[in-house]
C-alpha cells in the first residue's frame, strides 16, 4: 500500500461522492457538498455576485449573496469582502471564465484547512458546493463506492 493511501485511511481521509463541509467564516455549518477531481478549486453557490470597481476600473470589494431563496441555508444576506483574488477557470464545458475567490477555512472530517474558494452560480445543479482538487490534495482519498 502506497504510504499517501495508508496516511489517508489512517486519518479517516476517506472521501465518497458527496461529504458534509463546514465554512465557518462564512457562517455555514453544514452543506453537502460534491466532489469532484476533475475541478481544480471548489466553488461555493451565490445567487448574486458583484464586483465593486473604482473609478479606474480596480476592483475594491465583492458583494455576494449566498444560496437561492428556496435553500434552507439562504439567508438573504449580503456578504462582503475586502480582500478576494479574480481567477481564470474553465468550467464543466471547457468555456473559460473570471470567477471571484476568496481564503477561508473549510471543515471537512473533522481537520480544518485554509484554502481558495470560488463563487459561481450553480442553481441549476444539485449541489450548492464543489470540492476540488485544492481541497483534496491536502491529503484525501476519494473512493465512489461510498
Amino acid at each position: 500500500m502506497n504510504k499517501r493511501l495508508f496516511r489517508a485511511m489512517k486519518n479517516g481521509n476517506i472521501l465518497g461522492a458527496t461529504a458534509d463541509v463546514s465554512l465557518p467564516g462564512l457562517g455555514i455549518k453544514k452543506v453537502q457538498a460534491r466532489v469532484d477531481t476533475g475541478a481544480a478549486s471548489c466553488a461555493l453557490h451565490a445567487s448574486h455576485i458583484n464586483i465593486i470597481e473604482d473609478d479606474e476600473g480596480i476592483e475594491q470589494k465583492l458583494e455576494v449573496i449566498l444560496f437561492d431563496s428556496d435553500s434552507e441555508l439562504y439567508t438573504g444576506e449580503l456578504v462582503t469582502f475586502d480582500s478576494f483574488i479574480i481567477r481564470n477557470v474553465r468550467n464543466s464545458f471547457g468555456k473559460k471564465m473570471a470567477r471571484p475567490m476568496i481564503k477561508t477555512t473549510v471543515i471537512i472530517n473533522k481537520q480544518s484547512f485554509e484554502i481558495l474558494i470560488g463563487f459561481s452560480n450553480r442553481s441549476k445543479l444539485t449541489y450548492d458546493m464543489l470540492i476540488g482538487r485544492n481541497l483534496l490534495e491536502k491529503g484525501f482519498i476519494v473512493d465512489v463506492t461510498k
